[in-house]
């Protein structure tokens, strides 16, 4: 039986890639935080199940290979990385969430960018 943190979280990533907001919002705890990775802009870090989604609203549907879900106790990472640009750079990713009663309470990003060829 798999772990209930890592279902979350698979449940949330299936939601976010067909681009259905309704269930990603169910996914989310209501004083969820959400931190972004500094690749998206001056670091920052939202608040709330309804601030967190409009910042979500926007980048719902297919996006990055996912990797492997893993968790220990409460945390749960997912890895992540975009194909590779013209210039063969890769955008390289984890996400890290906090899972309390089957809901995300945080999702913090981070990111980096690999040289190409």
């Amino acid at each position: 039986m798999s772990d209930p943190g890592v279902r979350s979280v698979e449940r949330f990533n299936a939601a976010w890639h067909r681009g259905d907001l309704t269930e990603v919002a169910a996914c989310l705890a209501e004083d969820v935080t959400y931190s972004p990775s500094g690749w998206d802009g001056p670091a920052v870090t939202l608040r709330g199940r309804d601030v967190v989604c409009r910042a979500f609203a926007d980048h719902l549907g297919p996006g990055p290979t996912l990797g492997a879900v893993r968790s220990a106790g409460d945390r749960v990472l997912c890895e992540w990385s975009w194909p590779a640009a013209e210039d063969g750079t890769v955008l390289h990713g984890v996400d890290l969430y906090l899972v309390r009663d089957g809901l995300i309470a945080a999702k913090d990003v981070f990111s980096k960018i690999t040289a190409g060829r």
